[in-house]
């Protein structure tokens, strides 16, 4: 059973360490000065690391006791993209910020 004022903060927190991780890998991109391909490969696998990490670590292995859908709430496209466009700004800031100014 799911109170769905927990299971909104639940959803709400996964989306804050997602944004936060996403802009953290931007930067790391771009501060590595990582372009095409090779700067998407590293936000896929900085993606799937932080989905491992909140899912080990923050649901402590069992995400059916925080989420409804299970371990498919942390590896969804939705969340997927949503990343993308956090991570896609970073990465052009920093890496124009170094490389191009």
């Amino acid at each position: 059973m799911y109170v769905d004022g927990d299971l909104g903060e639940n959803i709400s927190n996964m989306s804050q360490i997602r944004t936060m991780s996403a802009l953290i890998a931007g930067v790391g991109a771009g501060v590595m000065g990582l372009t095409g391909i090779t700067g998407a490969v590293f936000f896929f696998l900085c993606a799937l690391l932080t989905s491992f990490v909140m899912l080990k670590v923050g649901c402590e292995g069992t995400p059916e006791r925080y989420f409804p859908s299970g371990k498919k709430q942390f590896f969804s496209l939705g969340n997927l993209v949503t990343g993308a466009m956090t991570y896609i700004l970073a990465w052009t800031v920093a890496y124009d910020t170094i490389y191009i100014f």
